[in-house]
C-alpha cells in the first residue's frame, strides 16, 4: 500500500487536467466572441436550437449583426461528437435585417430571443429543418423548485444536470454533472460545459438527447450610456464523459487507498460510460499490471494509446505501475521505447 501512495500522485495531477480543461466536454468551437473593435457598436451575437435529429445532432440558427455592417443569419449543424460545424443554409440580406430589426427591438430582454423571431419570420429555415430530418425540440424542465433536471448513466446510476453561474473567477454559466440522487444536498460532480458571461445573464434553456447535453445560455450588455451587446450561444456537453470522469476520479480514490478491487470496479463503470476516456484506459491498464492481468493491462495500454499515443507515452515511460510490462516488447513499441529505460 505504501508503494501506491507514493506513485498516485503522478495520476491524480494527470487527472487535476480535466479540471483545468473541463470545456473539452464542450464544443468551443461555436462560442459566441464579441469582435474586436465593437465595444462602442451595438452587436448581437445569438444561436437558436431550432431542432434534433435522431442521433442527437443540434440544427442552429445563427445570427450576427455588429453596427455599421450587413447582418448575417446562418442554419448551421452542431455535430453531438463535436465534429466541425456545417453551414446548412443562408439566409438572404433582406431576411437577416428583418431579424435583426426584431432582436434590436427586444435586445434588453434577458431571454433567448432567436429561436421565436426565425420561427416567424425564416419559413425557408424552418422547411429545411423538417426536409433534414430535424423535429422541433421544446426545453426540458427542471425539477420542480430545484432547477435540476433527472438523467441516467450507462449503467442506469441516478445522476443531474444543474445550470449555475460562477461564483468566483471569470464569469460564466456552468451545466454541471452530479453524481447524487437529485435531491442530495453534497455531492461530487464535473463541468460539462461552459458559456463566459459578458452582462446579465439570460435564462438559460437546456435539452437532452441520449447521452449529449446542450444548453443555450448567454448574456445582454445593457446600460443607458452604452451600446446593447448580446452574446447567447449553444454549448454542447457529454453526459457520457461527465459519468466517465466522475467513476474515474472515484476510481483513483480507490487506488490511493490501496482498494484494487473497488479501483477496478470504478474503472470498469468509466469505461462504460465512455470506452474512448484515455485517462481511465490507462488507469484501468495500471491497476490491471499491478493485479497481474498483463494480458489485459496490455490491451487497455493499446486502447488508450490509440486515442492519445503522446500523453500515454509521457505517462508510461517512468509509471512504476508498469515497470513489469515494459519488458515486453510490444509495450515498449505502444510507449514508444526503442529500449529498455535506464535501471530496468
Amino acid at each position: 500500500m505504501q508503494f501506491l501512495l507514493e506513485n498516485v500522485g503522478k495520476k491524480i495531477g494527470g487527472l487535476a487536467l480535466i479540471a483545468a480543461a473541463a470545456s473539452g466536454c464542450a464544443d468551443a468551437r461555436v462560442q459566441p466572441t464579441f469582435p474586436e473593435g465593437a465595444a462602442g457598436q451595438t452587436l448581437i451575437e445569438e444561436q437558436a436550437l431550432l431542432g434534433l435529429n435522431t442521433r442527437g445532432d443540434a440544427l442552429v440558427a445563427q445570427l450576427l449583426a455588429v453596427e455599421g455592417t450587413q447582418p448575417t443569419l446562418t442554419l448551421l449543424l452542431f455535430d453531438r461528437d463535436a465534429a466541425p460545424t456545417k453551414t446548412l443554409l443562408t439566409g438572404s440580406t433582406e431576411l437577416a435585417n428583418s431579424v435583426a430589426a426584431r432582436i434590436l427591438h427586444e435586445g434588453n430582454r434577458v431571454e433567448p430571443l432567436l429561436g421565436a423571431a426565425v420561427n416567424a419570420l425564416w419559413s425557408e429555415g424552418v422547411a429545411q429543418a423538417s426536409q433534414d430530418g430535424f423535429s422541433p425540440a421544446p426545453p426540458i424542465a427542471p425539477d420542480p423548485g430545484l432547477k435540476r433536471w433527472p438523467v441516467r448513466g450507462a449503467g442506469g446510476l441516478p445522476f443531474s444536470l444543474r445550470i449555475a453561474d460562477t461564483a468566483s473567477g471569470p464569469p460564466a454559466s456552468l451545466l454541471m454533472l452530479s453524481e447524487e440522487p437529485i435531491r442530495a444536498r453534497d455531492s461530487d460532480e464535473v463541468e460539462l460545459a461552459r458559456m463566459p458571461l459578458a452582462g446579465v445573464s439570460v435564462a438559460p434553456l437546456l435539452w437532452t438527447s441520449g447521452a449529449t447535453a446542450w444548453i443555450l445560455a448567454g448574456s445582454v450588455q445593457v446600460s443607458p450610456s452604452e451600446p446593447l451587446h448580446r452574446a447567447v450561444g449553444l454549448r454542447r456537453g457529454s453526459i457520457s464523459r461527465g459519468e466517465a470522469t466522475l467513476h474515474n476520479q472515484h476510481g483513483l480514490a480507490d487506488y490511493a487507498a490501496g482498494e484494487l478491487d473497488a479501483a477496478r470496479r470504478e474503472l470498469e463503470r468509466a469505461l462504460l460510460a465512455d470506452p474512448r476516456f484515455v485517462d481511465a484506459l490507462y488507469n484501468a491498464a495500471s491497476v490491471a499490471a499491478l493485479t497481474d492481468r498483463a494480458d489485459e493491462a496490455v490491451a487497455l495500454l493499446r486502447r488508450a494509446a490509440e486515442e492519445d499515443p503522446r500523453r500515454v507515452q509521457v505517462l508510461g515511460r517512468d509509471d512504476e505501475d508498469l515497470k513489469t510490462l515494459r519488458r515486453r516488447p510490444d509495450v515498449r513499441q505502444i510507449l514508444g521505447l526503442a529500449r529498455m529505460p535506464p535501471g530496468e
